[in-house]
Parts: structure tokens; sequence; C-alpha cells
């Protein structure tokens, strides 16, 4: 009956407001106080991640977001929150090097780019975040264990041997981190909350 309930009340659920998909399905089941455990859970660490890159943050402080296909070929840029891929780092303090003309109204998070527009548009970011994926002969990946370098491998290696992406101030700076897009997008709840902060101290934060 709780999952007809669900299925009936569609209009609940909003893809950019996860607290609030947690806050209704948690009131359909009857569990709002585990609810409010989760949610308060995820403010702390938030809270923890924003101490822990404050030093980063202060250095580095402009980050550029770019999607991208397995080849590179394929490149988008936000214009608005793409689940927590963006939203998140902006929490932590980064400032979003974002750049003008973008149409905020637009009703597609994200809008499509030349491979030739990278150094106008970001070579002035202090880091630069690829989002990429690789959804492709998924037979070539031999279980869970290889399943990110299954993701990201092509594209690391398309970046590595292309002239423009060489040329970025971030490239130089050896300031380019890649991550699946899977893990900011498509979880955007406590849950890839806490995957994705934990991806972005792994690569951005050094080793104690």
């Amino acid at each position: 009956m709780v999952l007809l309930n669900l299925s009936m009340r569609k209009s609940w659920f909003d893809y950019f407001d996860p607290v609030g998909n947690l806050q209704a399905i948690a009131q359909a089941v009857n569990h709002t106080e585990q609810a409010e455990e989760v949610l308060t859970q995820t403010q702390q660490q938030i809270a923890s991640a924003q101490e822990a890159f404050a030093d980063f943050v202060a250095t580095y402080p402009r980050v550029a977001f770019l999607f991208s296909s397995t080849d590179i070929q394929t490149l988008s840029i936000p214009v608005r929150p793409v689940g927590l891929c963006n939203s998140l780092v902006e929490t932590l303090g980064f400032q979003e090097a974002a750049p003008s003309g973008l149409d905020k109204d637009s009703s597609r998070p994200l809008a499509t780019i030349s491979l030739e527009a990278l150094p106008d548009l970001f070579n002035d970011a202090d880091i630069l975040i690829v989002l990429g994926h690789n959804f492709s002969d998924l037979k070539q990946f031999d279980g869970m264990d290889n399943f990110v370098e299954h993701q990201l491998s092509t594209l690391k290696q398309a970046w590595k041997k292309n002239a423009i992406t060489q040329s970025l101030n971030a490239s130089q700076a050896d300031r380019v981190y890649f991550i699946p897009s899977y893990l900011c997008a498509a979880v955007p709840g406590p849950i890839g909350t806490e995957l994705y902060l934990e991806e972005l101290k792994e690569q951005l934060l050094p080793a104690n």
C-alpha cells in the first residue's frame, strides 16, 4: 500500500529537492525521526568538510566544471545546479568560474561548448573538475573493482593527449580532477553527498 501511495504522488518528488524527497518518503513510511537524524548527520558531514577544505579553498578559490563524453569531443558546462556536482562544491566555499552570457533561465541544466572554447572560458580557473562517464563497452570491465577506471580511463587519456586541454592553466598546474559523473548526478541525497565528499577529499586534499 505504501508503494502504491508513493507512486500516486509523483508531485512529491523533485530531482533538485532531495531533502524534500527524503522527508516525503519518511512521512509516508512513518520514519520522520530517522530521516531527520540522517539529514542532521549529512549537515555535520558538510560542516566538517568545509573546515577540511578551508585552506585549499583560500588558495585555489575558483573552480570550473566540465561534463565530457568519453573522448572529449562532446563537452558541456552547467548553467544551473546538476545534482550535487557543482552545488555541493560551492557549499564547500569554492567560487564557480562560470563564463558570462549563459542562459540561466534555460530548461536544460547543461550547455554544449566546443573544445576550442576551453582556453577562453576557463583558463583563469584555479581548478577544473571534469565529470565523465562511459557506459559503452560494459563487457570490457570485469567487476566493480575497476568500474571507476572503466568510466574515466579513456577520458583521461584523451585529455592528456590533447594540446588544447593541456594548454589550460589548471592542466599546467596539475589541478584537473576527474570524477565519474554518476557519483554526484545520479545520487543527489545523503548517500550521494557522503560519497561525493569522500571523492573530493581524496582527490583535492593532500594526504596527511
